[in-house]
């Protein structure tokens, strides 16, 4: 065990929580704002808490049963996805922004016993209850009203809340004590489904065990051994997203860090400087804003060009082994909270561009890769080592090998193997059999893998397009090139027939950056023969069967996930 990290192994998952409460129970885990102002609950409150509520789901007699939990991030989602999983339930996080008959469809898809929800979905639930006749409780949980010991007795009620549930969970542990299988249980058997949004169009339910989520953990702990019980992070991202909850809320504890819950996307900023969080779990997306805001912030102020020169001053001094990134660059880190020193980015590739730039600004980002199927982490690259284009090494305990379709090919479908690996996809033995053989899992995903052990993704499988000639061609690899032109905010690349011809074009369709077009006085008509232009510019750095053949401007932003990823399909 090296000095930092707090534990050895992740068994199970309430066992993270009770082995770091045992080490630093004073310590402040989870950190929120309500109405009654700032919020800390500790290492050994949280235990406390995990231990009621698992008295509870289980006087429930949950165990099998399915629980949806839906809402934005908080301490009583988190205890009810890690008391339902304890109980010997199977927790079902889902996407709070579904439309409501979505959500009725899978609640009943689910054969969910429980629905635990935050208390903006009161008035749905109330109405529309009775579409679900399956489900047993309904429990409303209200981040503003928190508190870790009700004062109210137990009633028995279908529809209920958290802090009633609390209540019978605090009289049941101080009557019989803890339930005594809450560190030893079965943990190869379902305890998660999670219905994937995903950018196809396709929602499957993806069935996952305990044992899946703490190889994950178990796997982090070498990779981000540079941070300590020092260290906090901002959940920024929604927390039905698996990765989320692996990156942003479980894998934090593995070194007692202390998690800080964002208000909401719109007070990101806000809460940065508030919390001062030195780690920050991102999407690319909320990546690129983040850079954006700071070139914005210096240009108001006039100070971009003071800005560029102190950032070549840090370069040259970086290249002396001499690192002033942080004084010389104050202005930067000020506006961060002056913590702030590592991103961890999945979900998909971040420019390398910009990852040096984050560099100089001396923020060191880390990419990984992963899938919901394997929990979700594949690869990443440690803390302590820097590349920029790939997306990390693999995990330990990982397999993996590139399966090609020719032998001199240079990259193939990416297929792992390891603990991590899911169950299988639910109700879905079809499905299943086609991405699932002898623990190998097919991710769908192509790539390569370097001398030094680093993987590298050139696409998604779905996504290739298949020139005339016979080539393959990633759109992403292009889009990379699109994302740097700076009036471009959004581009998806397609490939379409051409009705005469009949060959393969590529198509980029674009949806301008207002803002940016604007200070390029480009409107109309110019904004068209601008990025043409510039498109023009990329085609020569290009070979000729990945040429852009066709640019399309739209005047709406693409529809996206909840983690901000477009989705492909809805693209015509």
């Amino acid at each position: 065990m090296t000095e930092n990290q707090m534990i050895e192994k992740v068994s199970t998952i309430y066992g993270l929580f009770h082995d770091v409460a045992e080490i630093q129970p004073e310590h402040p885990l989870y950190r929120f704002n309500n109405k009654s102002g700032e919020i800390t609950v500790t290492y050994g409150e949280m235990d406390e808490l995990l231990k009621k509520m698992t008295c509870a789901f289980s006087h429930m007699n949950i165990k099998d049963k399915k629980v949806i939990v839906m809402g934005e991030t908080s301490v009583q989602w988190i205890a009810t996805y890690v008391s339902v999983v304890t109980a010997g339930g199977v927790i079902v996080p889902f996407d709070p922004l579904l439309l409501p008959d979505e959500m009725i469809k899978f609640i009943n898809i689910a054969d969910a016993s429980v629905v635990v929800y935050s208390d903006s979905f009161s008035k749905l639930f109330e109405e529309r209850g009775s579409e679900l006749p399956n489900v047993e409780y309904f429990v409303k949980t209200d981040k503003q009203s928190f508190t870790l010991d009700p004062e109210e007795a137990y009633v028995e009620e279908k529809y209920t809340s958290f802090n009633n549930l609390l209540s019978l969970g605090k009289y049941l542990y101080e009557a019989n004590g803890a339930p005594d299988n809450m560190l030893a249980h079965d943990t190869e058997k379902l305890s998660i489904l999670l219905f994937t949004s995903g950018t196809t169009g396709t929602s499957k339910g993806v069935m996952l065990c305990e044992k899946n989520v703490c190889a994950v953990l178990t796997g982090i702990i070498p990779v981000l051994n540079i941070l300590t019980n020092k260290d906090s992070v901002l959940s920024v991202l929604p927390i039905h997203h698996t990765y989320e909850m692996s990156a942003g809320i479980l894998a934090p504890m593995i070194y007692g860090m202390t998690v800080n819950i964002c208000d909401g996307i719109k007070y990101v900023g806000k809460n940065i400087k508030q919390f001062k969080p030195s780690v920050l779990a991102l999407v690319p997306m909320f990546a690129n804003q983040l850079y954006k805001t700071i070139w914005k912030s210096a240009q108001k102020q006039g100070n971009d060009k003071k800005l560029r020169t102190g950032i070549n001053i840090s370069n040259f001094l970086m290249k002396l082994h001499i690192d002033v990134r942080r004084k010389l660059l104050h202005q930067v880190h000020e506006a961060f909270g002056g913590n702030l020193r590592y991103f961890i980015v999945g979900g998909a590739a971040l420019a390398p561009e910009l990852v040096d730039e984050f560099r100089s600004f001396g923020i060191h980002v880390s990419q990984g890769y992963g899938i919901t199927e394997c929990a979700p982490l594949i690869s990443v690259v440690p803390l302590t080592e820097y590349n920029p284009t790939s997306c990390g090494k693999l995990m330990p305990g990982m397999q993996a090998f590139i399966d090609k379709e020719n032998a001199d090919d240079t990259f193939g479908e990416i297929v792992v193997k390891g603990d991590n690996v899911m169950l299988g996809y639910y109700n879905d033995p079809e499905q299943t059999a086609q991405v699932l053989n002898n623990g190998w899992f097919r991710t769908g995903d192509y790539g390569y893998i370097d001398e030094k052990g680093y993987l590298y993704i050139t696409g998604r499988k779905k996504n290739i397009i298949i020139s005339s000639s016979g080539k393959n061609v990633f759109p992403e690899e292009i889009e990379e090139y699109l994302e740097n032109i700076p009036q471009i905010a959004e581009v998806v690349v397609v490939g379409r027939e051409n009705a005469e011809t009949k060959d393969i074009e590529i198509v980029a369709i674009v949806y301008p950056d207002e803002e940016e077009c604007k200070k390029a006085n480009l409107e109309g008509d110019a904004i068209y023969e601008h990025i043409n232009g510039e498109i023009t510019k990329i085609n020569k750095k290009l070979a000729a069967y990945k040429h852009i053949n066709k640019l399309e401007i739209r005047e709406e932003p693409f529809e996206k996930t909840t983690t901000r990823k477009i989705r492909r399909n809805l693209v015509k």
